[in-house]
């Protein structure tokens, strides 16, 4: 592979899958400029009588991590692959709350795996569904640099205060 096609694959990737950082990181951003959010959901418990996802995730934050996956998408030339990858990722995330409160892991605590993976392998699950296939090459560059990106853009978030913790 020549330095050219490698540097092709990687920006191409980063490019695929970018709606689906941005509406990952978006409710967060979201969670410093307004505090009073109603929780996604509503407080219930599962049937095991812990909280089904938690008061960190929220309506508010998952239609805005859906509306910047739209948005991204518009950007790079596809509304629709834009909706798909912010809806699949708000739902990965959530579908990870709710296996994190079923683990008995607290909200805000890190779940190693879990947090970086989850939310790109719905939203890339919800892409593929509509026939929006990443390549071989893409998803190898996809799942090599969410958990990077992810690291990175948490600690980020942690120096510029709008997250408590580095993780």
């Amino acid at each position: 592979m020549d330095l050219a096609y490698g540097l092709e694959v990687v920006v191409s990737a980063i490019s695929f899958a970018l709606p689906a950082y941005i509406a990952n990181m978006v409710p967060l951003i979201l969670s410093r400029i307004i505090h009073k959010r109603r929780p996604l959901d509503m407080g219930r418990n599962w049937v095991d009588g812990k909280r089904i996802l938690g008061d960190n995730k929220s309506v508010e934050g998952f239609v805005v991590g859906v509306l910047a996956g739209l948005v991204t998408g518009f950007f790079l030339g596809n509304s629709s692959r834009g909706l798909l990858m912010g809806l699949g990722a708000m739902t990965g995330d959530a579908l990870g709350s709710f296996i994190k409160r079923r683990l008995d892991i607290t909200q805000g605590e890190p779940a190693p795996l879990l947090d970086q993976y989850l939310f790109i392998l719905m939203a890339l699950l919800f892409s593929y569904l509509a026939g929006f296939v990443a390549t071989s090459d893409q998803l190898a560059v996809i799942l090599i640099a969410t958990p990077i990106l992810h690291v990175s853009s948490n600690y980020i978030a942690y120096l510029l205060k709008i997250r408590q913790r580095p993780f």
